[in-house]
C-alpha cells in the first residue's frame, strides 16, 4: 500500500476538501450558540456543578474564560472530567446560562 504524501503540488486539492468540513463545523457551532437555552443550562449547571462551584468562582478576580468560546471550552473540560456525558448541546447550554448569568460575553 502506497502512503499519501502532502506536498506543494497535493496541498490545494487537499485544503479544498478541507474547506467545505471547516464551513460546516463553523456553522454547527454558531447555530448551536444561536440556539442554546440558557434556563436548561441553569438546571443542569445547578444539578452537576453548583455544589461544587459557588457563585465566587464566577466572580474571582483573575478569569480563565476570557471570552464565550472559552466558557464553553471549560463547560466542556469539567464535563469530562466528571464524565457528565453531556452533548455539545448541553455544553451550549451551560456556557449560554453560566454567560448570562455572569460574564456578559459578547457571542
Amino acid at each position: 500500500m502506497k502512503q499519501s504524501v502532502l506536498t506543494a503540488g497535493n496541498l490545494l486539492p487537499a485544503m479544498t476538501r478541507i474547506k467545505p468540513v471547516l464551513a460546516m463545523l463553523l456553522l454547527l457551532i454558531c447555530a448551536s450558540a444561536a440556539t442554546a437555552d440558557p434556563d436548561r443550562g441553569r438546571l443542569l449547571y445547578e444539578n452537576h456543578c453548583g455544589s461544587c462551584h459557588e457563585s465566587t468562582v464566577h466572580i474571582r478576580e483573575i478569569q480563565l474564560a476570557k471570552s464565550l468560546a472559552a466558557v464553553r471550552a471549560q463547560v466542556a473540560r469539567w464535563q469530562e472530567a466528571l464524565k457528565l456525558q453531556w452533548s455539545a448541546e448541553d455544553v451550549g447550554d451551560v456556557a449560554e446560562y453560566l454567560n448570562t448569568a455572569w460574564y456578559h460575553y459578547a457571542q
